[in-house]
């Protein structure tokens, strides 16, 4: 709801009063409110539509559920939500000066944990994508890792501005600036703010930056280079199947027992070298010109039942146009915090600055849509479903 002609009458009276500059009046105007709210409802109604669409994969192709990137948008679908919630309740100043110090300490609470447990789950993919595509860190190590992001994520949100809230006896509400405050000298203040808020998302934001570009570089050469590469190491939990052009056995049945092998939808990707014989096809010699990733997997042969080692080449260009999507996530904290951390970085933000940072702030539910619309386990579900594949 926007402010009433009376209020911001009162407020513009009260401005004047205390000397404030005309140019921050629009922080309180109807024009001001209206915009930020719509903002808010319109992020927050992307989150729903990502939860809508994530609760249709559950019910209809919850093997999907395996990708970190699908669960890791759902996460921040959750924390937008919250956020929204906050970002709303905070545009109300009737409400905002009627509470007690501990709901508004609860509001300043709810908005800083929504706002740092976004940045930490998009923290989580830069996290794999730096160790699957940058690094030669073992698979099954970065895979064992998956279950602590998303729990470590919500401890960190929750108990960092736990410590933070706990320090501000005595709130209130500016409603001439929509902020909060607490009796406490200046520099107390921002010290509180940056150790338990500003400095965590700045870290992730230069992390982040840092990721995206030596990805963007990694890719590049990945495309100008024409060998074919034994063994590419997957980000995510794919199924290699849905990657694969073209695949022929072995000349020998192999023993499972003797391979280093990861488990992955219906398949077995066998992390050693495995002796072949040297075969000619066709198939073999167009990809051999560059255009795939060779890989070895195990696959059980529908007859004997036994163990087969299966050479298959991995298409290259759909292999690393789901990398280059996936790396598309740390790109959201980067752009929805960066004018914030910024606002907080000087004592007097100059008046773009404050409204580059705050509407900036309120896209991250629209953003995470629409990294999630370019997830590469959309077009998978999609052919399921056309198919009437389930589960």
């Amino acid at each position: 709801m926007s402010t009433t002609p009376n209020n911001s009458a009162s407020i513009n009276d009260l401005l004047a009063s205390l000397g404030i500059q005309d140019e921050w009046s629009f922080v309180v105007s109807d024009q001001w409110v209206v915009t930020i709210q719509s903002l808010a409802v319109v992020s927050l109604i992307s989150s729903l539509g990502v939860l809508a669409f994530m609760s249709y994969i559950l019910l209809r192709h919850r093997k999907y559920l395996e990708r970190l990137s699908l669960r890791i948008s759902a996460y921040v679908a959750i924390a937008d939500i919250l956020n929204s919630v906050a970002q709303v309740l905070m545009l109300q100043n009737d409400y905002m000066v009627r509470q007690s110090p501990s709901t508004l300490r609860f509001i300043l609470w709810l908005a800083m944990f929504s706002t740092l447990a976004f940045v930490f789950f998009t923290l989580s993919i830069s996290i794999q994508l730096h160790l699957s595509t940058l690094t030669r860190v073992r698979i099954g190590t970065y895979m064992w890792m998956e279950k602590f992001y998303v729990p470590g994520s919500i401890v960190l949100a929750a108990v960092l501005p736990g410590i933070a809230v706990s320090m501000m006896e005595g709130m209130f509400w500016i409603p001439y600036m929509h902020s909060f405050n607490w009796p406490t000298e200046g520099w107390k203040r921002k010290l509180v703010l940056w150790m338990c808020n500003y400095m965590w998302i700045i870290l992730t934001i230069v992390y982040c930056t840092v990721v995206a570009a030596l990805l963007s570089v990694r890719i590049w050469v990945m495309w100008r280079n024409s060998e074919v590469i034994e063994a590419p190491r997957m980000p995510e939990k794919w199924d290699w199947s849905r990657l694969t052009d073209s695949a022929r056995p072995s000349a020998d049945t192999v023993s499972p027992g003797s391979l280093m092998a990861s488990e992955s939808d219906g398949c077995t990707v066998v992390s050693q070298r495995v002796s072949f014989e040297r075969q000619q096809s066709s198939t073999q010699g167009s990809m051999a010109g560059g255009r795939g990733y060779l890989m070895t997997v195990m696959r059980a042969d529908k007859q004997t039942g036994q163990a087969m080692a299966v050479r298959s080449y991995v298409d290259k260009k759909r292999f690393l146009r789901s990398i280059q999507r996936l790396a598309c996530y740390p790109l959201v904290p980067v752009i929805t915090q960066l004018g914030t951390v910024a606002m907080n970085m000087v004592d007097t933000p100059t008046k773009s600055l404050y409204i580059y940072g705050t509407t900036m702030a309120t896209t991250s539910g629209l953003l995470n849509l629409v990294v999630f619309l370019l997830n590469p386990a959309l077009p998978d579900i999609w052919k399921d479903a056309a198919l009437g594949q389930t589960l």
